[in-house]
């Protein structure tokens, strides 16, 4: 394929996840305040290809989903970047287009080096009230010649269907494209849009249009068999785990259909758009994700950076169970970059022991600037944290006509921003320290905690409750230190540096004894606010039945004893205060005064 002759280890990919704003009937175009966004996406996709940050020799797959360039502007931008002598040759760029009208896709069609089936896609077919939902491959050659195919969408989702104006153009037929690796041996690729995945065209599926042309290529060439190395789905999907789209994944890696063509070492790359303009969780779009068959060597890591192992818990379905699904945590608009480790290259035994990506970043887009879109590595505690922060209401919304219901939104808001500061391991620190429900005991009775990727409501609650106890008393002793490891904050309380513990669990001891479990600095004094499962109050005659000694604000811990001196204050209590103090400073004096008593 034009000279392309890609690694035979591992290939550079970067996949743009924008979030769309498209006009609301067809043909669906950016909408023109958007434009100049969505061209700025663009440029900054290719800018973070170009650089390469994935630790590859380059870039050799550069991905935009479905609809997300806009008209002949965005396919000129892309064109101008990949003729470039900076732009890399031996390259591939795939995208889709929005909404193009019969003149424009017929202006794009006749371009120099463009390529269309006319065959089976002739513009005679294209009626005055089609639009064009296009796919577009551009491979810049080893010459340094940039071409492009364009592949009109094969069959329109009901929102292209359930129309008012216009129809959507069927194009007929798919591109496999074929080459080299450095090894000699072959590689293949085709391009899905969307709904072509699923779709049911001239009664068979199109991925299996592909397979099937594969087959019958391998019959004419008298070989065994043919490989097919990736297939690539670009979405702009609402619903992308939707059970029809997860359920193909058994049909194409079923090789008892079709076996001499081989797919049990395919990867299927499913690029969608963006879920929502920022980072964060969504409930539609999103979930970019790579799918390999079980029978690559491929080893699923624990809780990794940036990328999971799927599951019901990024899914809601188990379908994808028997399938390794690398699924990228982040839904919101960003740039993924990573290595895709080939898995042909992959020996066995404990030397070959590997997983499917390296090096995976996610990028910011639009100029965001958020931890969990860092041009690096997220770790699953800093993603999982930083979004349970998005959606933690103040005290005020509960409490609106308590007299320091607006002062404690501006220090919500400040404990809010420093806790997104943290680093990773004071973010996994600050949870687990928080919720005792983290603690999962195994089968043989050990104690483990429970990774990021399994934290839920306990750990949510924990959260919520760390976060409205560093706003209380916040307002009474002002910028506490958050993230001060081992404890969750640093305050000055009666001019005395004092390490907070905030712990929610189901009982008030069991609080205590989750504590007891985390080494802390002697000598200093230590607030344990905790709070149990009814939010009950705290009661100091507990502190004689867990045989800990009761102290008072300004005693010394001892050295010997560290327990010892250990203050605590139920968060019942603390609530009180803050809903019956009037201003910050009685607010403070009621604070000390229970901890003198």
């Amino acid at each position: 394929m034009r000279g392309i002759s890609l690694p035979a280890d591992r290939v550079g990919m970067v996949i743009a996840q924008p979030y769309l704003r498209l006009t609301n009937n067809e043909p669906y175009q950016c909408m023109p305040i958007a434009k100049a966004g969505q061209l700025a996406v663009l440029s900054e996709t290719l800018a973070v290809a170009r650089a390469a940050p994935h630790g590859a020799t380059k870039t050799h797959f550069t991905i935009f989903p479905e609809y997300s360039i806009p008209g002949l502007d965005g396919v000129s931008l892309i064109d101008t970047a990949l003729t470039a002598t900076n732009w890399p040759t031996g390259t591939i760029v795939i995208g889709g287009t929005d909404g193009l009208s019969s003149a424009d896709f017929t202006m794009l069609a006749g371009a120099h080096n463009t390529h269309l089936d006319t065959e089976q896609n002739s513009l005679a077919r294209i009626a005055p009230n089609e639009w064009v939902n296009c796919c577009i491959t551009w491979i810049k050659a080893a010459n340094g010649t940039v071409e492009r195919w364009l592949q009109p969408k094969l069959s329109p989702a009901w929102p292209e269907q359930n129309v008012t104006y216009q129809e959507m153009f069927q194009g007929r037929s798919v591109f496999t494209f074929k080459g080299r690796l450095e090894n000699g041996a072959n590689y293949r690729f085709s391009t899905l849009v969307c709904f072509d995945w699923i779709a049911r065209v001239g009664n068979q599926k199109p991925w299996r249009w592909v397979v099937n042309g594969l087959k019958q290529q391998a019959a004419q060439a008298q070989a065994d068999e043919v490989s097919l190395s990736w297939v690539f789905v670009i979405q702009c999907n609402r619903k992308p785990s939707d059970n029809s789209f997860l359920t193909e994944v058994s049909g194409f890696f079923d090789q008892t259909e079709y076996p001499t063509v081989r797919r049990e070492r395919a990867c299927v790359v499913f690029a969608n758009s963006a879920g929502k303009a920022s980072p964060g969780r969504v409930e539609f779009y999103g979930c970019t994700s790579l799918i390999f068959s079980r029978q690559t060597l491929f080893h699923d890591p624990t809780c990794h950076s940036t990328f999971s192992n799927g599951g019901v818990r990024f899914r809601s379905s188990s379908l994808l169970s028997a399938y390794r699904d690398v699924f990228f945590r982040e839904c919101g608009a960003c740039i993924h970059s990573f290595s895709q480790i080939n898995p042909n290259s992959l020996n066995d035994g404990a030397a070959g022991k590997t997983i499917a990506l390296a090096n995976a970043s996610v990028f910011p887009l639009n100029g965001i600037v958020d931890p969990r879109v860092p041009g690096t590595a997220v770790p699953a505690c800093v993603k999982w944290l930083n979004d349970e922060l998005d959606t933690l209401p103040s005290l005020s919304l509960q409490y609106p006509i308590a007299q320091l219901a607006h002062q404690v939104d501006a220090v919500h808001h400040t404990t809010i921003t420093a806790l997104r500061k943290i680093p990773a391991k004071s973010a996994e620190h600050t949870v687990k320290l928080a919720a005792t429900e983290s603690k999962v005991k195994l089968a043989a009775g050990e104690l483990k905690y429970k990774h990021a990727d399994e934290w839920e409501n306990a750990e949510a609650k924990a959260v919520e409750h760390l976060v409205h106890t560093l706003d209380i008393i916040g307002l009474g002793f002002p910028n506490p230190t958050v993230g001060a490891d081992p404890a969750h904050a640093t305050a000055v309380m009666n001019g005395q540096m004092v390490d907070l513990l905030v712990i929610r669990g189901n009982t008030h001891e069991e609080c205590i004894d989750h504590a007891k479990t985390f080494s802390l600095l002697p000598r200093r004094q230590v607030l344990l606010v905790s709070r149990d499962r009814d939010n009950i109050p705290w009661r100091k005659k507990y502190g004689s039945i867990l045989e800990i000694e009761t102290a008072h604000l300004g005693q010394e811990r001892r050295i010997t004893d560290p327990q010892a001196g250990t203050l605590h204050l139920g968060y019942e209590r603390l609530l009180n205060i803050f809903r019956n103090s009037p201003t910050p400073s009685s607010l403070q004096g009621m604070i000390n005064a229970e901890l003198v008593a």
